[in-house]
This record gives C-alpha cells, structure tokens and sequence, in this order.
C-alpha cells in the first residue's frame, strides 16, 4: 500500500530527482519556458508512472531552470511499492538545473524554498503492498490474509500453514494504529499480535513488526516532506502536511494513461 527522515530540502531532492528523472532528454533549440516545462512534465510522467498527472507552473523554467511555483496533481502513481490514490503537491520557488544541462543528465534539483503536499492511500492498496508483499509474497504457507481499517486502528489476519510431521494452520492476528514518524513514513504503532489467540510477548511482537516497518514509505516522493497529520477512514487514509497544496492559474500540461 510511504525510509530515511528529511535531512534536507536540497539534498534529499535532488538525489530522488536524479533518481527517477535521471535519463536525458531531448534537446530543444535555444531556451523557450514552454517547451522546458513540457520536457520537465514529460520526465515526472516517466519517473512516477501515473494513470493520470497534471502540473500547473507559474513562470519558468527559465535559462536557470528556476520555476517560481509548480503544482502537480496525480492518480495512480506507485511510491515505495505503494499504488497511491491521490497524490499533490504544491512547490514554491524551485530552482532545477539549467534546461540546456538536460540533454545529458536530465532535470536536477539545486534548491527550493517550500513544499506542501496531500496523499490519498486506500485500504485495498495498503491491503496488497503490506499484506501480499510483506507477508504472503507467492509464499504457498500463508492464505487467507485481510487487512481491515477500523474507527480505532488496523486489524490483520492470516493463516499460516505448517507442516511438521501433520499440516495445520496457525492464526496469526494484529492490531494497531498509523503514526507518523520522519516526516515521510508510516509506522504501525501501539500494537498487539496474537497467534491462535494468545497474546504474544511484547519483544517478540516488536521483532516481528520491525520487519515490516515502515509499512508505507513516502521518501520516492521527488519532494522533501514534513507530513503532519494522518486522518483515517473506514477504506482509507489521508495523510498531508500542515498546509494543503493548492492549484493556481498558471500554463497546465495533462495526461491520461491509455
């Protein structure tokens, strides 16, 4: 269904850019905003892979690569083996690598003034990244695993299959709550495990949860965050940083998986 903590605006940036967007692209003849900013759209569609994105840029980016505010809107996208719903993000004076730089290495991040940002995770997908991948993975000895939002938490379930001299199965339960912790991740927290309804001790419970944890990271977000709050619903969860991004008038670029 979002791993280090935020060290630095410039820094983590940059390197996640790089990371995602570091392929060249195609030149342009001189320096024209529009045509830079669509080559800078096209290179955050390659490196996220959303169903569907649009950016709204106020200005730039100009022969510095500076862009005084960038908006983008995205469905679909996948960050930290996590398919994320709904992602924003709002980025005010952003300075990239110049556009001419671009033919070799592709957009870079040298510094930024601020960022806000909202994400929108439902349960199916924290369901099948925590649950399928963390868990099960193809592994035939567990079956049945369900991950359920409730008012007060998380509840998970699965059966294990056990084959020593007979094959039976162990129920293995948890419960618990998100918390935030970095800035970037979400951690189960304040929970309990039990198999086949005994609760099992707290340090085992802990050593067998540090596996999985942080069960969503956000650190491939090409934006340094500072989450704030985390609000839970009955199928899904909304996590955002103290201000919400905002879409602006400004050039807009859209595209839609086919």
């Amino acid at each position: 269904m979002f791993k280090k903590s935020c060290a630095g605006v410039t820094m983590v940036f940059g390197l996640v850019l790089f990371l995602l967007l570091g392929a060249p692209l195609p030149a342009s003849a001189g320096h024209n905003e529009e045509a830079a900013a669509q080559r800078l759209f096209d290179a955050f569609v390659s490196g996220l892979k959303p169903e569907t994105m649009e950016m709204i840029v106020d200005g730039g980016p100009d022969e510095n690569g500076r862009v005084r505010r960038i908006y983008l809107d995205l469905e679909g996208c996948e960050l930290g083996g996590v398919r994320i719903e709904s992602l924003k993000i709002d980025a005010s004076d952003v300075t990239f690598t110049p556009p001419a730089t671009w033919d070799e290495k592709g957009p870079d991040v040298k510094k930024m003034l601020d960022v806000k940002a909202s994400a929108l995770i439902l349960e199916q997908d924290v369901n099948d990244a925590l649950l399928v991948k963390q868990f099960g993975n193809d592994d035939e000895h567990w079956h049945d695993l369900s991950l359920d939002f409730r008012e007060s938490g998380i509840y998970a379930r699965g059966y294990y299959l056990a084959k020593f001299i007979f094959r039976f199965d162990i129920l293995l339960e948890m419960e618990g709550s998100f918390a935030i912790r970095h800035g970037q991740e979400i951690w189960l927290d304040d929970y309990k495990i039990r198999v086949n309804k005994v609760d099992v001790p707290d340090g085992l419970s802990e050593r067998a949860i540090s596996r999985i944890q942080p069960v969503i990271d956000l650190g491939e977000f090409p934006f340094p965050l500072v989450l704030d709050s985390i609000i839970q619903e009955e199928d899904r969860i909304l996590i955002k940083s103290r201000l919400e991004p905002k879409p602006f008038e400004g050039r807009t670029y859209t595209f839609r998986r086919e």
